[in-house]
């Protein structure tokens, strides 16, 4: 079998961000991002909720992605930005065959176990209120 080029592959955007989406949740100290009640309602029911806090640019076959985060309590925040980095970067390359030029890191908030606590009661409400209704 030759390698002779029969056709295009694109990648969209949404894809990339559900893997980066991925990749981020699974570094050790990262926290979800919580962006309101409306919107946790809404990603509470939606397919994915990996793509919340990751806005992606593609330019000729080159990522530039923003990822925005909470960091857990006790986490040196520089070593959970950096981990974050080398995760994405690593996981887009390796699934897309693009160039990762840049993943800037913005840390939103620090959430402390209480207040992941709190989260997980206002899902569980919402998650009966919804049942319910």
């Amino acid at each position: 079998m030759d390698n002779e080029n029969i056709g295009q592959v694109k990648i969209s955007d949404d894809v990339i961000i559900i893997i980066a989406g991925i990749a981020t949740s699974s570094v050790k100290g990262v926290s979800t991002t919580r962006t309101g009640v409306a919107d946790g309602i809404s990603n509470l029911f939606s397919k994915n909720n990996y793509s919340k806090g990751i806005k992606v640019e593609i330019n000729e076959n080159i990522v530039v992605l923003d990822i925005f985060i909470n960091v857990e309590y006790g986490y040196k925040i520089s070593d959970v930005a950096k981990e974050v980095q080398a995760t994405v970067k690593k996981e887009v390359e390796t699934m897309t065959d693009m160039e990762v030029a840049a993943v800037n890191v913005h840390v939103l908030n620090i959430i402390q176990d209480k207040d992941k606590e709190k989260d997980k009661e206002i899902d569980k409400d919402i998650i009966e209120a919804e049942i319910v209704e």
